[in-house]
């Protein structure tokens, strides 16, 4: 099931646009298997897919902090950095963010100044995220209206994530 969050300040949004739950849920299970690709590099158990407003994905990508020896190289800021210069633009409107977990502070102030308003995640943020700061009190900040959905495959993409975290770093 896919609960929204809206701040009680802004308009409501049309969530889920032309994308139907069944195409969510084939979303995440995308994020997913990007998220595969992380751990069979020795990386962070995440994966992002960025999408249109119809659902036809534009870019996926995971995350590479240990590969790349980059604490930023998180699967949503490797996806925004992608999609902006494939549509040569630091403006992504009417695209939407899907990951297979929560997003961090740091992912979604940048899904944000990228203007992305619509995401969607599997797993719930990890008792060991810091800061703790999730990404609806992120959201709640902004001054425009933001969609977070999730989360969705929740316990599915928690098992995956927790399995991730077992694996050792190659580097």
């Amino acid at each position: 099931m896919i609960r929204s969050y809206q701040d009680s300040d802004h308009e409501k949004l049309n969530v889920d646009g032309d994308m139907t739950e069944e195409r969510i849920e084939e979303l995440i299970r995308e994020c997913q298997i990007e998220a595969e690709k992380s751990i069979e590099s020795g990386n962070p158990p995440f994966g992002c897919i960025i999408t249109d407003r119809q659902g036809n994905i534009a870019v996926r990508d995971h995350n590479t902090q240990n590969s790349d020896n980059d604490p930023t190289a998180h699967a949503e800021i490797r996806a925004l950095s992608q999609l902006g210069k494939k549509i040569k633009s630091r403006y992504l409107d009417g695209y939407s963010m899907f990951a297979n977990a929560s997003s961090c502070s740091m992912c979604m102030s940048g899904s944000i100044k990228a203007h992305i308003r619509q995401f969607y995640y599997g797993a719930p943020p990890e008792g060991s995220m810091d800061p703790w700061l999730p990404m609806e009190e992120v959201a709640a900040k902004s001054s425009t209206p933001i969609s977070v959905n999730g989360p969705i495959l929740g316990e599915e993409c928690a098992a995956q994530i927790a399995r991730g975290r077992q694996t050792k770093p190659k580097y």
